[in-house]
């Protein structure tokens, strides 16, 4: 169980190698951990939208807006879909992510505090959910989410790590 808590600082973390969070994911794969990937690279808002409800098996009444991706990403965390419903952990790993933050910051601003709320509920439902952004911009500074501020993994925390 030690291996679960130990990588993760808080419930969204950042990532500059996706060497770094590609082990990380591997192990807490190895613990039960349960991983949907998606690449933010070329994302607009209707595409982040569009990319989320496939990878999370969202269903075809899904409605294209950030409402609509509360809702469901609810139901993802309530175990009815969008990954194994006998897994430990359920973590979604988010490549690219700066790409998305420079080219759409309110959204992917609005997108952080829904996937943080998110989160926030998968922990009261006893169903853990975290997310992993990758970034290959080892500067990015990410908005502060609820009162949390989004921090670097601690293997890549100190900026010579990222370089």
């Amino acid at each position: 169980m030690g291996a679960l808590i130990e990588p993760s600082r808080g419930l969204i973390e950042l990532y500059f190698k996706a060497s770094v969070m590609n082990e990380t994911i591997n192990r807490l794969e190895a613990d039960g951990a349960a991983t949907v990937r998606v690449d933010a690279g070329r994302w607009t808002d209707d595409q982040m939208l569009t990319d989320l409800a496939e990878a999370l098996s969202f269903p075809a009444y899904f409605g294209k807006n950030l409402d609509a991706l509360a809702d469901c990403l609810f139901d993802v965390v309530s175990g009815e879909y969008g990954f194994d419903p006998d897994s430990s952990m359920r973590i979604l790993s988010i490549y690219q992510f700066e790409a998305y933050a420079r080219n759409a910051p309110e959204q992917s601003s609005a997108l952080l505090e829904i996937l943080h709320d998110t989160a926030i509920l998968a922990l009261k439902l006893g169903r853990p959910f975290l997310v992993l952004l990758q970034s290959d911009d080892p500067d990015l500074r990410l908005p502060t989410v609820g009162a949390t501020a989004i921090g670097w993994n601690r293997a890549e925390f100190q900026r010579t790590k990222r370089s």
